[in-house]
């Protein structure tokens, strides 16, 4: 297993944030690589919606995608060769120390443990697709609520009925029901497109 070094955060180490009233968005995904798209939408998130800290969670295992090439500990130190360039980012491997495996229980857990903080989950709108296969999908947005970042040169409105019934048909640069959609200029990048281009 490989040690980490000091700018990745186990759950011993976030333990710095237990007692601060402070903002804090989670960017949560598999980050194998992470890319230039997840600090850009970082550095939206602290600056459009003023967060204090923004937690990149590096996931155990997606469960809608193929067993991790690269174990969670790696891909959290290649992460955090990409936030070291802002302090407010901590690259997290908490949800390994959980022994979660869901976005649900990852937040759940970190909303019982620090209590003062106010968590908001971040992810891409190309997420939106399967977050009703989500488990709990339901329940998440009831504990925090969800920024979702738009693609760039996109004019389509967002169809929030595929994230929870009884939603107004279309949002576009809104809120409702705990969900902000951003509409923000992002790079068109993903992993897997990163990935492809390497082999």
């Amino acid at each position: 297993r490989m040690k980490c070094k000091h700018n990745v955060l186990n759950l011993q180490a976030l333990s710095v944030l237990r007692n601060m009233p402070i903002k804090v968005g989670v960017l949560g995904g598999s980050f194998d690589p992470a890319h230039d798209g997840h600090l850009m939408i970082s550095k939206q998130a602290l600056d459009f919606y003023h967060f204090d800290r923004i937690i990149w969670l590096v996931a155990n295992q997606n469960p809608f995608k193929p067993k991790q090439g690269n174990d969670c500990y790696l891909r959290a130190q290649q992460a955090a060769d990409i936030a070291k360039y802002d302090s407010r980012i901590i690259v997290s491997t908490v949800e390994r120390e959980l022994g979660t495996f869901y976005t649900y229980q990852s937040m759940e857990l970190l909303v019982k443990r620090f209590r003062h903080v106010k968590f908001t989950w971040l992810m891409g709108i190309d997420n939106l697709l399967d977050f009703r296969k989500w488990y709990r999908f339901s329940e998440l947005i009831k504990i925090c609520e969800i920024i979702i970042f738009d693609r760039p040169n996109t004019n389509r409105l967002i169809n929030v009925g595929s994230i929870l019934p009884n939603s107004q048909p279309n949002l576009d640069k809104t809120q409702k029901n705990h969900i902000i959609v951003h509409r923000g200029k992002l790079l068109d990048l993903s992993s897997t497109m990163i990935r492809e281009c390497k082999q």
